[in-house]
């Protein structure tokens, strides 16, 4: 009596395809093992590019420290000051706009491993209440997790995140350049003062906007709904 293989046509079943194919979990799995590292090594970019351009800034206060001391203050401790920290605040935009791509990035591998947790559902429907994360694609809209839109409400929230404190830290460096640039043109302290905290707002704001915008444009998934079982 002859075997019948995977895939093959039985009299009685009929073809065996779709999520009934006796490789299907198999698959699935080998997908969802995917997203996992792949999220995973979205998590290291992220860390270690906000070390790198963490330790930067620390190199940068430390060197103007030293050099102010060198040069008593002097004009020409302000222009290299300008010019480092010029170096700092490039890093540290390039960093915050990596930070941005890469959570849109994670939310669509959250997307795409919720889209497998509805396959596994559908192949054993009775195991729904063992699954403790979320199964829809609809977000908390008072949260920023999963790519949910930037709002007003969830700002505050944006600063106990990776790109919020890149952003900050941007802001602070726009600042200090702006502050540096004015004193290096003989502005008094007090224009000083106002011209670097008029930048960091601006920057703090621009840094939203940008984030904004792009979680507007991008979204994680073309889902929308939980797909309908079969």
């Amino acid at each position: 009596m002859s075997v019948q293989q995977p895939g093959e046509t039985s009299v009685t079943d009929g073809p065996r395809t779709g999520l009934d194919h006796p490789r299907a979990v198999d698959i699935l799995t080998t997908e969802h093992w995917s997203l996992l590292s792949t999220r995973s090594l979205g998590y290291q970019e992220i860390l270690g590019r906000a070390t790198i351009f963490i330790a930067i800034v620390s190199g940068v206060i430390v060197s103007l420290a030293l050099l102010a001391q060198a040069t008593r203050f002097g004009r020409e401790s302000m222009v290299l000051g300008v010019l480092l920290i010029s170096v700092a605040l490039f890093i540290g935009v390039t960093t915050f706009v990596r930070t941005v791509v890469i959570n849109f990035e994670d939310a669509r591998w959250v997307a795409g491993i919720t889209l497998l947790r509805h396959a596994y559902l559908r192949i054993v429907p009775e195991l729904e209440e063992f699954f403790i994360t979320d199964l829809e694609f609809n977000t908390d809209p008072r949260s920023l997790a999963h790519g949910s839109p930037q709002r007003m409400r969830t700002l505050a929230f944006s600063l106990t995140t990776t790109s919020g404190i890149v952003a900050a830290l941007n802001s602070v460096l726009a600042g200090a350049f702006a502050s540096g640039v004015c004193a290096i043109a003989n502005a008094s302290l007090a224009m000083d003062a106002m011209v670097g905290g008029g930048v960091s707002i601006v920057s703090a704001g621009l840094h939203v906007w940008y984030a904004a915008r792009f979680r507007k444009h991008h979204v994680p998934t073309q889902h929308q709904q939980r797909p309908d079982a079969r």
